[in-house]
């Protein structure tokens, strides 16, 4: 046994000292950690871009609408050049994915009349939704009281990224709506040109 025994001691040796040797646990815990610092560092610059988009799209809903509210009249070419100009404050950030509306919607001369679309168009120039449709997407359509207007703005916004799309599988979607009351007239009527006689009743 007595062969055995130094050995075995010196196994036993060893491994407390190894035990003990504190040298190499901060770069094994540093490699462990690293990872999941490196993942919140990029979750933070990923969760500040995200608000900033949302400011932006908000404040870009707001604005559209509020531009529209103030004229008694808009034509369609006038439109187009508001979203077009509303889309810049959504910049540097990526714009391929906005879409925008404009609503005009409106409820009949009885309070049980549904809220249905005056006019409507989008960043296209197309119509969103069909005049004289139903509009369910008022958040409180009561407001609305009988023979009156309101001006609505959509905007929706797709956030993809590759950190996004790796952690989560999908994209963000954002959507933005605000509604303001026309403010010279009863309705805001939309017009295919300057002549009176092209604009919506």
């Amino acid at each position: 046994m007595r062969p055995f025994m130094p050995r075995f001691e010196f196994l036993a040796a060893r491994a407390f000292g190894f035990a003990r040797d504190r040298r190499g646990i901060a770069a094994v815990e540093f490699a462990m950690l690293l990872p999941i610092m490196t993942l919140l560092f990029f979750g933070m610059l990923e969760a500040s871009d995200l608000f900033t988009v949302n400011r932006r799209l908000s404040n870009a809903t707001n604005s559209l609408v509020d531009l529209v509210a103030k004229e008694p009249s808009i034509t369609t070419s006038e439109l187009s050049d508001l979203i077009v100009g509303v889309t810049r404050i959504i910049e540097p950030s990526d714009t391929s994915t906005v879409t925008m509306k404009v609503i005009s919607v409106t409820r009949g001369p009885s309070a049980s009349d549904p809220v249905t679309v005056h006019w409507s168009r989008d960043e296209d120039g197309a119509e969103p939704y069909a005049a004289g449709s139903t509009y369910d997407k008022l958040s409180d359509d009561e407001s609305l009281k009988p023979g009156q207007s309101l001006l609505v703005a959509e905007i929706g916004y797709i956030y993809d990224s590759g950190l996004t799309g790796r952690v989560f599988q999908l994209p963000f979607d954002f959507k933005h709506q605000s509604v303001r009351w026309p403010r010279k007239s009863s309705r805001v009527q939309l017009c295919a040109s300057s002549d009176p006689a092209t604009c919506t009743s």
